[in-house]
């Protein structure tokens, strides 16, 4: 019985993010088609011609967390509990999702074997 115990997993361990909800995904996505037409007229001069690797980061991010751009299937082998896992963006400094994970992973390896 107790190694049953030692197997049960609370299925409120992962909760789906719904990052199109965030007042940032929001903003991204009500105001860069406008961003994209007036740069060249208001920020190229300042800031540079309009890269075009920007609209891949833009896109991949509004994907980011959606199932409807792709999911895994996740499967625990004790207790048979799935859920599924969007895929991410991947686009670290813009997503925040994607962002923090490399954060963590560096904060702790820094701290393990570095301090």
């Amino acid at each position: 019985m107790q190694n049953a115990a030692a197997h049960t997993v609370s299925h409120d361990v992962y909760r789906h993010r719904n990052p199109s909800q965030s007042a940032y995904s929001r903003c991204v996505q009500d105001h860069f088609e406008q961003m994209e037409a007036t740069w060249p007229e208001r920020y190229e001069q300042r800031y540079g011609f309009w890269r075009a690797y920007v609209l891949d980061v833009i896109y991949r991010y509004l994907d980011c967390g959606d199932l409807h751009c792709g999911f895994a299937r996740v499967r625990c082998d004790q207790c048979g509990h799935e859920y599924l896992l969007a895929f991410s963006c991947k686009r670290r400094h813009f997503c925040p999702s994607c962002h923090q994970k490399p954060v963590v992973a560096f904060s702790e390896r820094l701290v393990g074997q570095v301090l």
